[in-house]
């Protein structure tokens, strides 16, 4: 059976996310990583699952319906963050809807029997990733030491869940799902 992998999350704007993919650049142009890359910036809602093909349409449509009367929200972002050592993110504040709209996503998940939405059982934790995957560990705390005390705050309005499929070497945009007005 075919399938075809995906992910969820929310991107930032435009222009912010332009800023954040200055962050990585920096990054990469210092320290030779590009993991990051893979992607555009997001919060992930959903990790990657994957799905056999002739479920994708039905999928598609019953998360329209599903996320119909989700309103957008605003979302705050604050400083810098990791999970040591492999990942360094831009840290998200504490949100109410984001939260509420992450275990409407993970209960729909499982209605489509996928089940891993909390990643290791360590719940929710949402960032915005600027560096993973190909860090070592002493380019890991080269980079923290160089950004933790940076100061990034930043606040967008979340319009859309985005809905990511791997093409085989990278995450693209597969489909927006607008939210409705605040």
């Amino acid at each position: 059976m075919e399938k075809s992998s995906f992910f969820i999350g929310i991107c930032p704007p435009h222009l912010l996310e332009q800023e954040i993919h200055r962050i990585k650049e920096e990054l990469r142009q210092k320290y030779g990583i590009q993991g990051a890359f893979r992607s555009k910036a997001h919060i992930t809602l959903q990790m990657p699952f994957n799905l056999p093909i002739k479920r994708q349409e039905d999928f598609l449509k019953d998360l329209m319906a599903y996320l119909r009367n989700q309103k957008a929200f605003d979302v705050q972002l604050d400083d810098f963050g990791n999970f040591e050592p492999r990942v360094i993110y831009i840290n998200v504040q504490e949100n109410t809807a984001l939260n509420a709209l992450q275990e409407s996503v993970e209960r729909f998940m499982k209605g489509f029997q996928v089940f891993n939405g909390t990643h290791k059982n360590n719940g929710f934790n949402p960032h915005i990733t600027v560096a993973f995957r190909d860090l070592k560990k002493q380019t890991f705390y080269n980079i923290w030491d160089e950004v933790k005390n940076r100061e990034f705050r930043e606040v967008f309005t979340a319009r859309s869940v985005v809905i990511f499929k791997h093409n085989g070497k990278s995450w693209d945009i597969f489909k927006e799902l607008k939210l409705e007005g605040l």
